[in-house]
């Protein structure tokens, strides 16, 4: 994809690109083997961007050039200056990389790496970019596969494209053909290939034969002869769909700054004119029993049916809400579920929003939104609520009592 067919193909912003890459959490990383696959269509990444605001600022780039078409000259331009005067930029000591974690215990703090230059500003632009477009054309064309159940593998025929890629190209494969969780593309760095969806009367239109399933010795031979760069044989359209679990579980990094570093207030000297009265909370299932309670819970958030509902930010992102959750918390029996009122008000007007750093038993690391909120009842009494949005964008919530109560 060269800078013409991002400024084509993205300047109409398709929702679910722009959106893909909305979406995508961060994670730090030193080797770009070390989040890939799967998890690169989970996660923001850049190899060695181990600041959250370099890291962030990279992203918001990247997000203005979907939004707005810009070809790679116009990324590099917006962003350099700003990587240089955050020391992001040339070559350093290891130990010179600016972060906000420990150096990986197997890096030699001596050795020379390279941070921002223009070769890597353009892989960054690049791969981003395809990887965002793979994943939000994939999205649209799995929620049409029934009127267009045939997928023909397109490659852009010019004196810079692999041979195996131009083997493919004009090859049509079922839609649900497992080959695809190979051959989706980018197949490789710069990969331009693309996919397009067919039906009955495209396929006439082409004097194309409707295809089968590939047997597995001909998914063997077709791959046989296929070349995969390394790190991309798998699709990352399906990837971004699909929840992953290769990340392990986290727990908030307990060496990262708390609010006292910050000189913010504890909750019990916050002053009270920041607390929001609120008129009810929700009675507890044990209260009401839980039929009436999830009466209660869809008259107020409207589920219809879904089991899951988008609760917009006080800047418009997207927060999940999901039903299991609410089971799940409810399981607990510590009357989380009375503050379920409280999700969206903290959602949309909070007090205060910290980005906490979480990490995996894996090493993985990531960034999360912890939104808070503050509320009083009727009786003036304080709570402090604090919604806190895991990697996928569901959320989970708990709520604090002030201790005088």
């Amino acid at each position: 994809m060269n800078d013409i067919d991002v400024r084509l193909i993205l300047g109409s912003k398709p929702e679910q690109i722009i959106e893909y890459l909305k979406r995508k959490g961060f994670k730090i990383s030193w080797n770009w083997q070390d989040v890939w696959k799967e998890a690169h269509t989970k996660a923001f990444t850049v190899a060695k961007a181990m600041k959250l605001d370099i890291l962030t600022e990279l992203r918001n780039e990247l997000e203005k050039a979907l939004e707005e078409g810009l070809t790679f000259e116009q990324f590099k331009k917006n962003i350099e200056p700003s990587l240089k005067a955050k020391g992001w930029w040339g070559k350093v000591k290891a130990k010179d990389v600016p972060s906000d974690i420990e150096l990986p215990a197997n890096i030699d703090p001596e050795k020379e790496v390279l941070l921002g230059s223009p070769w890597r500003l353009k892989t960054i632009y690049r791969t981003n970019l395809d990887v965002a477009y793979s994943a939000g054309h994939y999205k649209a064309m799995i929620d049409n596969i029934e009127d267009h159940p045939y997928w023909l593998y397109n490659a852009v025929l010019d004196s810079k494209t692999r041979p195996s890629h131009r083997a493919l190209h004009g090859k049509v494969f079922r839609a649900d053909d497992p080959i695809w969780d190979k051959i989706y593309p980018p197949n490789g760095w710069n990969c331009r290939c693309t996919v397009i969806p067919l039906d009955d009367d495209d396929l006439k239109e082409l004097n194309l034969d409707k295809p089968s399933r590939l047997s597995g010795k001909e998914q063997e031979s077709l791959l046989k002869n296929f070349k995969i760069d390394k790190g991309w044989d798998y699709n990352p359209g399906k990837s971004a769909l699909e929840f992953d679990s290769d990340f392990g579980t986290f727990e908030i990094y307990k060496k990262q700054p708390t609010f006292s570093n910050y000189k913010r207030p504890k909750f019990n000297k916050i002053d009270d004119s920041m607390f929001e009265e609120i008129k009810e909370l929700f009675p507890t299932v044990s209260d009401i029993g839980e039929k009436k309670f999830w009466t209660l819970v869809n008259d107020y958030f409207q589920f219809q049916n879904k089991n899951y509902i988008n609760i917009k930010t006080y800047n418009n992102e997207n927060a999940l809400l999901s039903t299991n959750t609410i089971k799940y918390l409810i399981s607990k029996k510590d009357g989380r579920e009375r503050f379920l009122p409280l999700l969206d008000k903290t959602l949309q007007s909070p007090y205060e929003v910290y980005l906490s750093l979480y990490k995996s038993d894996k090493g993985f690391v990531e960034y999360r939104k912890h939104y808070i909120g503050l509320f009083k009842d009727k009786k003036k009494r304080n709570y402090y609520i604090i919604v806190k949005e895991k990697k996928d964008s569901f959320i989970v919530w708990n709520a604090f009592p002030d201790k005088k109560y």
